[in-house]
């Protein structure tokens, strides 16, 4: 099956993803709290598991060059593999508040946009690696509200930029050091040019049409002047308006979902 947008082969591993995430919420949604972390806490590992092991579990990257950053926390998705069980086992919750909301996020928008393999059949191992991983995101994240191991809390929502770009912060920060493990190849700013990780460094071409916005918002400044050759500033050139697409959007969601988490599940006959 060739994948276009809206065919069948476009919702078969999202139809599978969603079937699994039900299924495992009918099984678990009245088991006891210590139940549900394990099965959550399984799942995340197998996550883990396969991220750090996909050089050997995954056949077209037997023979071929392996890049040692793809087992790495080298962009927002993959960091988010990688807390998973911490976040899940802690009790912090802010970084529940990210992981819940991010990770559910990552899942829906990888797997409604997966242009890399527009055109491509669904029958290659790349594929079903992406919408494993993506998949296995978006379940442990959703579970976690849905299962009550979590409850979103409004008074985060501001503080949730802050994760954000401290997340691009660490990833960029590990993109350096596997650069320089595997030889610092490459100019290290074209190289992490190359990666740019969620839009850290400039914003990709195929999405020219919201610099309008980021102008309104950064000043000039931070943004790339073609007749100085000034590049994007790394982060400032976009962190005003993701600020404030983050918090509004947070905002947003966690408040009806914490009036639900507050409502009383039933009444007593008093």
């Amino acid at each position: 099956m060739i994948m276009q947008y809206g065919n069948l082969a476009y919702f078969f591993y999202p139809g599978l993803i969603l079937l699994f995430s039900a299924a495992l919420y009918l099984l678990l949604r009245r088991r006891s709290e210590q139940t549900k972390k394990g099965v959550l806490l399984a799942v995340m590992l197998a996550n883990v598991l396969q991220h750090l092991c996909k050089r050997h579990l995954y056949p077209m990257y037997w023979d071929a060059p392996y890049d040692l950053r793809l087992s790495t926390a080298y962009n927002l998705c993959a960091l988010l593999i990688l807390i998973a069980p911490f976040v899940l086992l802690g009790r912090n919750s802010l970084w529940r508040d990210f992981f819940v909301l991010f990770g559910t996020n990552a899942g829906v928008m990888t797997m409604a946009f997966p242009h890399w393999y527009i055109g491509q059949s669904i029958w290659q191992w790349d594929v079903f690696r992406y919408y494993l991983c993506h998949g296995l995101l978006f379940s442990g994240a959703l579970l976690m509200l849905l299962l009550g191991l979590h409850r979103l809390s409004r008074r985060n929502f501001w503080k949730l930029p802050f994760l954000f770009f401290l997340s691009l912060v660490l990833i960029t920060f590990n993109d350096i050091v596997i650069w320089a493990i595997q030889g610092a190849q490459g100019d290290l700013w074209r190289v992490l040019n190359e990666y740019n990780p969620c839009w850290l460094f400039h914003p990709p071409e195929q999405f020219r049409q919201i610099l309008p916005l980021i102008r309104f918002f950064t000043p000039n400044v931070f943004l790339a002047d073609p007749v100085t050759g000034r590049p994007y500033i790394p982060l400032l050139w976009y962190c005003i308006p993701m600020y404030l697409l983050i918090s509004v959007v947070a905002f947003f969601l966690c408040t009806p979902a914490e009036r639900r988490q507050n409502k009383p599940l039933s009444t007593e006959k008093k």
